[in-house]
């Protein structure tokens, strides 16, 4: 046996059976919450299909597979799950009886199946939670992986679990891929060749669409509707040096025609960030019409879609250092001519899609990254043209809750008979 193996086997019921005792080591927030956690929750009648979404960004995902799978099950009964407090509040705007998912140990996962009840269960991209899968296997219970990615570096991880873990992703009902590539890592663990295919990124399907007209969006962020906007989304430590000086390269007529909005990707960095902006001599407000040059300032969380709308040119950050990038389609679905830096390792695909039809400026610091603002804020013909290929690239990339439901159609895991 291996002994990775046998020692999280060992480890997990003992863990379990300390679990509510270290409730109270826990944070008011998540001691309020720790029977769910438990897998103390209980659905009266059970479910037809148990979804779990890790945190936010699969809970986004989670309403487009919802939406491909109710009309398929007239009075379908779900009940959905998240791992993370946030993902939990999201997922509570599709279904306000959505939990968090129960701690993978024997005695959490055997609770939370026998007050639920499911007779399938869909995993969100990359949830492989041990216990779950032994007790779903023991409870008849078929599990398709939806959005199914995986790591480079997962793998190896995941190898080193050897032969048992290997059986029981040999023995999943389904893996949908958003990728050649994660299909290819998820055949290396096991998955079964014949129920393995691509069907795409369910987190495309609740891109946001594009604003009917961006000086309207604008005046409904208060900011001036004839002036262009530029939307620094999603930045991250040290990327407020590195843009506050390809924006201070323009001249002057740019800088004050243009108005600029930079939205931090964690509100707890605000700080930081500020402080980061000050000390690149960049002006900050935070409110109304950003002028002469300044930029506002918003740090609340759920409002970058709503500048990307408004957006004419969009910078996606996370990717002028070592964060991976955050996602390009975003802005690209709402028509933003799109600029990222070279470090977008975890947006693979959806670069390569934007790529190929010139949607995105991949521009690194300093001098090409201001020849990138330069060019599409001072040009209009290369800033539309660049516009109109996002928005192409956005909409061919929707559709993968409609073609991953209608896999579990065809293989007879939906609807529930």
């Amino acid at each position: 046996m291996n002994l990775l193996w046998s020692a999280y086997r060992t480890a997990a019921p003992v863990l379990g059976a300390m679990a509510p005792a270290a409730r109270w080591l826990t944070s008011p927030h998540e001691r309020a919450l720790w029977e769910e956690r438990l897998g103390h929750v209980t659905v009266s009648g059970g479910v037809h299909a148990w979804l779990h979404a890790a945190s936010m960004g699969e809970a986004l995902a989670a309403g487009a597979l919802l939406a491909e799978l109710a009309p398929l099950q007239p009075g379908a009964r779900f009940h959905l799950t998240a791992t993370t407090r946030g993902g939990r509040a999201r997922l509570r705007q599709l279904d306000p009886n959505s939990t968090l998912a129960p701690i993978d140990s024997p005695q959490a996962i055997a609770r939370f199946l026998a007050g639920v009840r499911p007779e399938r269960m869909f995993l969100l991209e990359t949830e492989l939670w041990f216990h779950w899968l032994m007790a779903t296997r023991a409870a008849g219970v078929p599990v398709a992986v939806v959005s199914a990615r995986l790591s480079s570096r997962s793998v190896p991880n995941y190898r080193r679990f050897g032969a048992p873990l290997k059986g029981l992703i040999g023995g999943l009902a389904a893996v949908l891929c958003q990728s050649e590539l994660d299909a290819e890592r998820w055949l290396a663990l096991g998955a079964p060749p014949a129920r393995t295919v691509v069907v795409g990124n369910l987190k495309n399907d609740a891109l946001p669409q594009p604003a009917d007209d961006r000086g309207r969006a604008r005046a409904r962020l208060a900011l001036e509707p004839g002036r262009p906007l530029l939307v620094l989304g999603s930045v991250r430590p040290g990327e407020i040096t590195v843009l506050a000086r390809a924006w201070a390269t323009l001249p002057e007529r740019t800088r004050a025609l243009w108005q600029v909005v930079a939205v931090p990707r964690h509100p707890r960095v605000s700080g930081e960030l500020r402080e980061e902006a000050r000390r690149a001599g960049q002006p900050l407000v935070f409110g109304g019409e950003p002028r002469g040059g300044a930029w506002r300032w918003e740090d609340r969380l759920g409002v970058l879609a709503g500048y990307y709308q408004a957006a004419d040119v969009a910078f996606v950050g996370g990717s002028l250092g070592r964060f991976g990038g955050h996602n390009p389609l975003e802005p690209a679905a709402c028509g933003a001519a799109v600029v990222m830096g070279p470090d977008h390792a975890s947006q693979l695909q959806a670069m390569r899609m934007l790529l190929a039809r010139e949607a995105v400026w991949v521009a690194g610091p300093g001098a090409p990254l201001a020849l990138a603002f330069e060019t599409l804020l001072e040009h209009e013909q290369p800033r539309q043209e660049r516009q109109r290929a996002a928005l192409a690239v956005a909409d061919a990339a929707r559709g993968a809750a409609r073609r991953a439901v209608a896999r579990l159609s065809g293989w007879g895991l939906w609807p529930v008979a």
